[in-house]
């Protein structure tokens, strides 16, 4: 229990007044040989040391590890100093003695110089075992690995901004190390923990680091105190992912970071240990951080929650340190809050970029062991699309999502990890039958004072007594029969206090464990009917418009031809034209047989025709005059062929356009439509002229009873043999020959004359 104590509110940065304790011993010094080490040269006090502060007892060995002196020191320094030399003016020197006793033990000191360098012969003097180069111009520890007896180094004031983890192979004797006040940036990973070493004392302090690995605290070897204060750390990284391991012991000693930068707690996770009891099991350090503005959140709370037992009992006042932020709580001591079982304070706030939905609150709550979604009253219109993952409990979400405005309820994936969901307040009328099957049978939902009147079956999964719905009156129907079973089975009478169901009914409101088959279907069962002969009507109609809209064009030539009729107004004397020829003059065969043929006849006959491609006024407006002799003529005769309906815009669809507007407007006017290619229904593009076709209002050219002008002359009426005849070209009369011995015009016989081949 005593080890537990000190593992996780020392290791926690607790302990605010840990230093040396003090230490009494005689004057008289015997060998000690190191646990971890074969040192043969050491001698320590014969005495043992008093407890340290945490009235925990150090053994020998502890006291031994800081108070232990090398031989050349006991009883007095026995050491031949060194003497050095400049041999050049950029810091170059050498060092020399007057005594060549290789049996002697050399120190070197040498303080506010310029050496830049270490002396180029200092591995001539391989018993060194005291290094002092203070307040000289070092850019660089150098090589020391010849001085295997190398003691204590003191390279202080000097300008070394980095060393590495190989600065130091060979001196397996170096016990004390200080690189103060250099500006040093970056100690590589185990510098200084390294097996071979045996670095009892090591200071680092007043230098530059913004951040220090956590393998140069953490050793193999007892050690007396490892020093970072006064730098500007703010974080122990892992680079070379150090990890401790379980079956050794880590005795370890005091690790001193007062006067730097932190502001959150250690996450031991990232320093590979992922096992919070590893703690308590390897390790015995003292973190010393007093002075920290501690950002009191969830890095915290799991070694706080591990030793919250010990804490209540056998907290003391040194160990007192308070929280900085959240400001709410700024100023209260961290055993205050554990003993008051306030641990679930101790939270992290999560951001937009770590999903949390805009507006809202979300944070990460270890002692809840849950992520928290909080958007109450920030206007959803649906739920969010997503929220934070990835964390070690998004797997336990409490969603809470109400006052808003959500109207349904639309299936999510983070749903399935949802242990609580608060609804409430919200809008919702409509369910996606996945989201409900998503959720968890236990979770708390909270679904009152929405708009929904239809519960989904899905529902009947959940534990009714962790389910709140409010007072809900259901519009129940056979399909709602299962909410009877439900209720009576998970027993719904139980929590009457969470939710009210009832069904909307002739006789009135019933709650749903009391409602029978009678009650919610007899009335489903008219409706259904109502509904199904509803939608038999609805569909006929349909069709019939459908049908209607279909053949539109083909029911007003009905409509014209046999109840319109009658109101054609006699306006034919103020009419230029007895007809408006409209063809596709592109298509040479019909045109030679339109002009020589059709016109020639009908003219000869006293018809008064348009012909666009004859009688259009050089220089005149195309359209304009086109339009002017479609309202002057009284009748139009259309000549179909294949291509008299074209994809581009032609002449023939402005013709059309204009024919169909008069032709409508105009009950006296009429179109003649004469099928020269024989087109069928289906082939017909434009439905105007398909109704046409369909109907059998068109003339087939094909005719072989040789009546086809007179079928035409019959549908134009009488000639306009009345009006002054202007503006036209002079009729020519055919010739005698052209006439058949019956009298009647022969209309294939221009056509053979002239060579041209028709597929009739």
């Amino acid at each position: 229990m005593k080890h537990t104590l000190l593992t996780v509110l020392v290791l926690a940065g607790i302990s605010s007044v840990l230093s040396y304790p003090m230490y009494y011993w005689n004057d008289e010094f015997v060998p000690w040989i190191p646990k971890y080490s074969n040192l043969t040269n050491m001698k320590c006090p014969n005495k043992t040391c008093t407890p340290d502060p945490l009235k925990h007892q150090w053994t020998r060995e502890d006291c031994c590890v800081c108070r232990a002196k090398p031989l050349w020191e006991v009883p007095v320094d026995s050491t031949v100093r060194l003497q050095l030399e400049y041999v050049r003016r950029n810091g170059i020197a050498e060092v020399f003695s007057e005594e060549q006793n290789k049996s002697q033990y050399y120190s070197l000191y040498h303080s506010q110089g310029y050496l830049s360098k270490l002396p180029i012969n200092i591995c001539a003097f391989p018993n060194i075992v005291r290094i002092d180069l203070q307040s000289n111009e070092l850019t660089e520890v150098g090589n020391l690995s010849c001085l295997s007896m190398l003691d204590d180094l003191d390279l202080s004031y000097n300008k070394i901004h980095f060393i590495g983890n190989d600065t130091f192979n060979g001196l397996t004797n170096l016990r004390e190390l200080r690189v103060t006040h250099n500006g040093l940036k970056l100690l590589a990973p185990s510098t200084i923990t390294a097996q071979s070493l045996q670095i009892a004392k090591a200071d680092f302090s007043h230098n530059d680091m913004c951040s220090i690995e956590f393998s140069n605290m953490i050793s193999e070897s007892d050690f007396c105190e490892i020093t970072f204060k006064s730098n500007n750390i703010s974080e122990i990284v892992n680079t070379n992912n150090f990890k401790i391991d379980p079956n050794k012991n880590y005795t370890g000693g005091i690790v001193d970071l007062v006067g730097n930068s932190f502001t959150t707690f250690i996450d031991f996770e990232t320093l590979g240990i992922t096992d919070i009891a590893i703690l308590g099991k390897v390790l015995s350090y003292g973190f010393v951080m007093p002075d920290v503005k501690w950002t009191c959140d969830c890095h915290m709370e799991p070694y706080l929650e591990l030793a919250e037992h010990i804490i209540k009992r056998i907290w003391r006042d040194y160990f007192n340190i308070s929280c900085w932020l959240p400001l709410e709580y700024r100023g209260k001591t961290i055993p205050d809050i554990v003993k008051e079982g306030r641990l679930d304070i101790f939270i992290c706030n999560l951001t937009v970029e770590q999903k949390c939905p805009p507006k809202c609150k979300c944070f990460y709550q270890p002692k809840e062991r849950r992520t928290v979604v909080d958007c109450s009253g920030v206007g959803l219109k649906e739920l969010p699309r997503y929220v934070p993952s990835g964390n070690r409990f998004s797997n336990n979400l409490t969603l809470i999502f109400k006052d808003n405005n959500i109207t349904h309820f639309g299936n999510r994936s983070y749903l399935k990890d949802a242990t609580v969901l608060d609804m409430s307040g919200n809008k919702v009328a409509t369910f996606s039958h996945e989201a409900i099957e998503m959720l968890p049978e236990d979770i708390d939902l909270n679904f009152a004072d929405n708009n929904f009147k239809k519960v989904p079956r899905a529902f009947q999964t959940l534990n009714p007594c962790k389910s709140k719905f409010g007072d809900v009156t259901i519009d129940c129907g056979c399909d709602t029969e299962w909410m009877k079973t439900w209720a009576n089975n998970r027993g719904l009478k139980q929590c009457s206090n969470m939710s009210s169901l009832v069904c909307e009914t002739d006789r009135g409101l019933i709650p749903v464990d009391e409602i029978s088959v009678d009650d919610i279907c007899k009335q489903e069962n008219i409706m259904i009917t109502i509904s199904i002969i509803f939608s038999i009507l609805s569909t006929l109609i349909m069709i019939i418009f459908g049908i209607a809209y279909l053949f539109r064009y083909e029911i007003y030539l009905l409509q014209r031809k046999y109840f319109l009729r009658n109101s054609a107004s006699k306006v034919g004397f103020l009419l230029k034209y007895d007809a408006f020829v409209s063809f596709n003059d592109e298509n040479d065969e019909l045109r030679i047989w339109v002009l020589n043929v059709l016109v020639r006849h009908l003219e000869a006959s006293g018809y008064r025709l348009f012909v666009p491609c004859r009688d259009l006024p050089p220089g005149s407006i195309k359209e304009e005059e086109i339009l002017e002799q479609i309202i002057n003529s009284r009748k139009y005769l259309i000549i179909l062929c294949d291509y008299y309906q074209q994809n581009d815009i032609t002449w023939t669809q402005i013709e059309w356009k204009y024919i169909w507007c008069h032709f409508r407007q105009y009950m006296e006017r009429n179109i003649i439509v004469i099928n020269f290619d024989q087109l069928e229904t289906s082939e017909q593009t434009d439905p105007k002229l398909r109704a046409f076709v369909r109907l059998g209002y068109d003339i087939d050219f094909s005719n072989r009873k040789h009546d086809l002008f007179v079928t035409v002359k019959s549908r134009l009426g009488a000639p306009l043999k009345s009006l002054f005849f202007r503006g036209n070209k002079k009729t020519k009369f055919m010739a005698h020959n052209l006439i058949t011995n019956k009298g009647s015009f022969d209309p294939f016989t221009l056509v053979d004359s002239t060579k041209i081949k028709l597929e009739l």
